[in-house]
């Protein structure tokens, strides 16, 4: 299956190589947890190059292309290699353009200056005549930013359950970028602060008494990424404060009236690798629906907009489903039972739902899904779609890019079914099987190296489950692999 995002940014690249006459475009996104370049949309006009040839690249290497990209982001400039370069796997020839990616936001009030923030990279290779010129760079500055829209969207599809997991966290928390700009902030902090909303502010704009600016400074020079100190608001109420490094120079800033625990702070730093919001997804289409209405409407439009408008319309559902699990994963904190809305539903028919919002962050895997054409149950549709999501999102975060997931949906007896989701991942220890899905917190070391995450997400899809009347079970072996599984009843008992 070929996501609307993809089939968009292929026509994109196609146009682009054609206006600047070059042999080939690529189109990478900047993932703001791993701090790598992932193609997005890779064009040849003659070898057959695709997005297959070339994977994830690591821009902190030493490599040509590598620091040109690092120029390129720091400079939001053009950067020209006049050598051939390789792209990860790929070599490509001279002259190679690489030109930043940047999505803007206005200022959210009028002394403020524009957010811009880079999302990706757009790189051309092998010019026609040999050299690029103004006109190339002002066209490929214009071109590259009218694929921002859609790479914000892959930016922040990083992000999808940090908002539920701040908002259960008895403390108020803030993700501060390396720009100082706050990324995304809890009602507990945005109440220590006392300004709402804090998100798309700089820290400096929201300081009281340049307190948040000093930790801020110290936790930067601190060679363990970590610094505490006591914070006052302006009604005069004194809180502890400590801030965390990220590995990607980002800063967890906490608030809490206790103690703040070395728990919570290991917690806070897993957070900051976990945001997304399928309201940036919905802004990303409109943009794009308003930039091609700008010019006019052409016949040849409205399929595209009709595709963008679909895709908005699903990811507002997915939003509408991710703030009902924030509410629960709250009961859970809370100590209460989780409350179900039972209804007869078709499971295959919200397994494709699942599917077709998580076709972007599936993209780079294989699926092998096995399932009958219809299976009807009884139980909360959106709490089951939610033990999907969490399977699936943990089988892409533990297994490497090009792996196989596969996905099995079938009756185990008369009265059960199965949701079973099977990765080629790095596995789970023994003597930590046990543990998934009923410590809050609780990851293995192999699973910490490989992702960020919270271990939030299998403690609430096993008490989705037992909700319902079921059990999940786990089958793992290190290196090879991990199958995750629920058994729920197809009809739920009469109260």
């Amino acid at each position: 299956m070929t996501s609307l995002r993809s089939a968009i940014l292929n026509r994109f690249v196609q146009k682009v190589a054609q206006i600047i006459q070059t042999e080939g475009a690529a189109c990478f996104s900047l993932g703001v947890a791993d701090n790598r370049l992932h193609p997005q949309a890779v064009v040849s006009r003659r070898d057959g190059i695709s997005r297959d040839s070339i994977g994830h690249v690591d821009i902190d290497t030493d490599t040509a292309f590598a620091r040109a990209v690092s120029e390129a982001l720091t400079s939001k400039g053009p950067v020209v290699l006049t050598d051939a370069t390789r792209i990860d796997r790929l070599t490509v020839q001279p002259p190679v353009l690489v030109m930043p990616i940047l999505w803007e936001r206005e200022p959210l009030e009028s002394e403020e200056e524009p957010v811009q923030r880079p999302v990706g990279v757009l790189t051309l290779w092998a010019k026609r005549g040999g050299t690029y010129d103004e006109d190339d760079y002002k066209l490929a500055e214009t071109l590259s930013g009218q694929a921002a829209a859609l790479l914000v969207e892959e930016q922040l599809d990083e992000f999808d359950d940090i908002q539920a997991a701040f908002s259960t966290v008895p403390v108020g928390l803030m993700l501060v970028s390396s720009e100082d700009e706050v990324l995304v902030a809890n009602g507990a902090a945005m109440h220590v602060i006392g300004i709402d909303p804090l998100q798309g502010r700089s820290v400096q704009g929201v300081d009281y008494g340049e307190q948040l600016t000093e930790l801020m400074s110290a936790v930067r020079e601190s060679p363990e990424g970590n610094a505490a100190a006591s914070f006052t608001s302006h009604d005069n109420d004194t809180f502890g404060s400590s801030a965390q490094m990220t590995q990607d120079g980002q800063v967890i800033l906490a608030f809490t009236q206790n103690p703040f625990s070395t728990a919570a702070e290991e917690l806070t730093g897993q957070v900051a690798h976990e945001l997304r919001t399928p309201l940036t997804v919905i802004q990303g289409n409109l943009q794009t629906i308003d930039a091609l209405m700008e010019g006019g409407i052409h016949p040849e439009d409205y399929d595209i907009i009709q595709e963008f408008t679909d895709t908005a319309l699903i990811q507002s559902a997915r939003m509408f489903r991710l703030i009902a699990e924030t509410l629960n994963i709250s009961r859970i904190h809370a100590g209460k039972e989780l409350e179900l809305e039972l209804e007869e539903f078709d499971l295959i028919e919200a397994l494709n739902q699942i599917l077709t919002e998580l076709a972007d962050y599936l993209m780079a895997h294989d699926l092998d899904v096995q399932a009958p054409d219809h299976l009807m149950i009884e139980g909360d549709r959106g709490k089951i779609i939610a033990i999907f999501d969490n399977f699936l999102k943990n089988a892409t975060k533990y297994s490497n890019t090009g792996t196989t997931i596969t996905i099995r949906v079938y009756e185990v007896n008369a009265d059960e079914v199965a949701i079973e989701v099977t990765d080629q991942g790095i596995g789970i220890p023994p003597d930590a099987l046990g543990k998934i899905g009923k410590e809050v917190g609780f990851r293995t070391d192999l699973s910490k190296k490989q992702a960020g995450g919270i271990g939030l997400g299998m403690v609430y899809t096993r008490r989705v489950t037992e909700a319902h009347g079921g059990h999940m079970e786990i089958e793992s072996e290190v290196q090879v692999g991990s199958t995750f599984r629920s058994i729920i009843p197809k009809q739920q008992p009469d109260e």
